[in-house]
């Protein structure tokens, strides 16, 4: 049975990039899955569709997809990672969480070989016994692509509040064509994100980053508390 608290889990969560080969049972895939469908969603539309992979199947697709992005030839991406031109304090932020990174797989700056060889793994789910790819219909919009990303970190939760780690990976979505060709599905699917899911391994210093958070104040605004009477 689960442990941890919503808290601990969300405390003990983080972006894993080692796994080891220890399997995810069907049961536990199963059962997370189905409380991540109790998600909240506008109008309770539940637009996620959830594609689980594992075993011979996860082989296969990894083996489909990889042909196509090891062959260095680039797909138009389902929408941009970030916008064009941003600008601080995100950029410096977003630069601060891959140093961190590269520092933790003693990769340096100017090893771009061995970074683009990290930065290839994320196209094999990072070594995990699990790789998941969420879609919607491309009818969808903003307001659903909000409603997956409360689904997928739901998921993850529950997911460490049993014992497993994940890293959410929204890369995939720079192969959307080879994703629909290896999973056999329509243009109507749009790719959104994929999760590695498994076990990590605890001796990797990549596993044991700890990303920096911004204090309430600078992200928050709280008002009218000043005028009541306690």
């Amino acid at each position: 049975m689960p442990t941890l608290s919503v808290t601990e889990a969300l405390a003990t969560r983080c972006s894993t990039r080692e796994f080891t080969d220890q399997p995810v049972s069907e049961d536990l895939l199963r059962e997370v899955l189905t409380l991540s469908s109790k998600a909240p969603s506008g109008s309770n539309i539940q637009p996620w569709k959830v594609h689980a992979l594992t075993g011979s199947a996860l082989e296969q697709v990894l083996e489909s997809i990889g042909q196509k992005v090891f062959s260095g030839e680039m797909e138009e991406p389902e929408f941009p990672t970030y916008p064009p031109g941003m600008s601080e304090p995100y950029r410096g932020r977003r630069s601060a969480c891959a140093e961190l990174m590269y520092q933790a797989l003693e990769i340096s700056r100017e090893d771009k070989g061995k970074r683009i060889e990290q930065v290839l793994k994320n196209f094999q789910f990072f070594g995990a016994p699990v790789g998941i790819i969420i879609t919607m219909d491309r009818v969808m919009g903003e307001a659903q692509a909000l409603d997956i990303g409360i689904f997928a970190q739901t998921l993850m939760l529950l997911a460490r509040e049993r014992g497993l780690d994940s890293c959410p990976q929204l890369s995939w979505t720079m192969w959307p064509n080879a994703i629909r060709e290896a999973l056999d599905l329509n243009q109507n699917e749009k790719v959104m994100m994929g999760i590695s899911l498994g076990y990590a391994e605890a001796s990797r210093a990549v596993n044991d980053i700890e990303q920096p958070r911004i204090a309430l104040e600078e992200f928050a605004s709280i008002r009218g508390y000043q005028d009541q009477k306690l």
